[in-house]
């Protein structure tokens, strides 16, 4: 009896709690950016906040905080090394949380709406990577295609992402869960933020260039981490999605024959 059991129970390489592996996701990112505009404000001030306009600024933008000065950049890019695989498993785990109800007549529709949802998720983490190694002073048109890709495919996702979770489950008489209403009611409030956030970045990134008013580029680096923080915190909402959810590695079959004779 004991053997036939052993034999039902596959060994396990590693397990990791998926809410767990959010929360590391969700950090790494969120310290780099802090780190990059702390450190910048304390040791490369004046050069980090210069601007072509020669007016007063306090605080340096994101990009000019990982891309131009040590160990900023490098503490950003080991960072976003470290969350990118996580949040391609993540994009893909997300198709599949979205397929697993039946929408009935509609179904193909919303399989093709989870499709470009998971397609907008790995087009903004793959935009960010590219972004983050290639800095505006290495290339910048690439930087700031990548840059415009990672907003728009983000922005699209969230938005996308909040009208499939209210469609999709509560078709055929489902009502949506405790959990699930608030996630979805989280996922709402952050997006409303975020893109409220991006559209004051965006009036005074143009007032500065404009005018070229002090603190006006300031203020454009304050609504620019609001932005990157949100976007982490909407991302973070995996939590609630996949509450009881572990990510498992089962050990290879060759493996497991080895053990076992040795």
């Amino acid at each position: 009896m004991n053997h036939e059991k052993e034999k039902d129970v596959q060994p396990v390489l590693f397990s990791i709690s998926v809410p767990f592996l959010t929360i590391v996701v969700s950090i790494l990112p969120a310290f780099a950016t802090l780190f990059g505009i702390i450190w910048s404000v304390l040791f490369n001030f004046d050069a980090a906040t210069r601007t072509h306009c020669g007016v007063y600024n306090f605080l340096p933008s994101v990009s000019a905080a990982i891309g131009q000065f040590t160990p900023q950049k490098y503490i950003w890019r080991i960072c976003i090394a470290l969350h990118c695989g996580p949040r391609f498993l993540l994009a893909l785990s997300y198709y599949n949380y979205h397929t697993s109800i039946d929408t009935g007549k509609y179904d193909k529709l919303y399989k093709a709406g989870a499709a470009l949802c998971t397609l907008l998720h790995i087009m903004e983490n793959g935009a960010l990577i590219i972004l983050s190694y290639v800095s505006s002073e290495d290339n910048y048109a690439i930087h700031e295609n990548m840059f415009i890709t990672f907003i728009v495919a983000s922005l699209l996702y969230m938005m996308l992402t909040c009208f499939m979770f209210s469609w999709g489950r509560t078709q055929n008489g489902r009502q949506l869960t405790r959990l699930e209403k608030k996630s979805l009611n989280y996922k709402v409030y952050v997006f409303i933020f975020n893109i409220s956030i991006f559209l004051l970045s965006l009036y005074f990134f143009f007032r500065h260039n404009s005018h070229c008013e002090p603190t006006a580029y300031s203020f454009f680096a304050v609504c620019e981490v609001c932005v990157i923080l949100s976007n982490i915190g909407y991302h973070a909402s995996a939590i609630l999605d996949f509450k009881n959810v572990t990510m498992i590695a089962p050990l290879p079959k060759a493996a497991t024959s080895i053990n076992k004779h040795s």
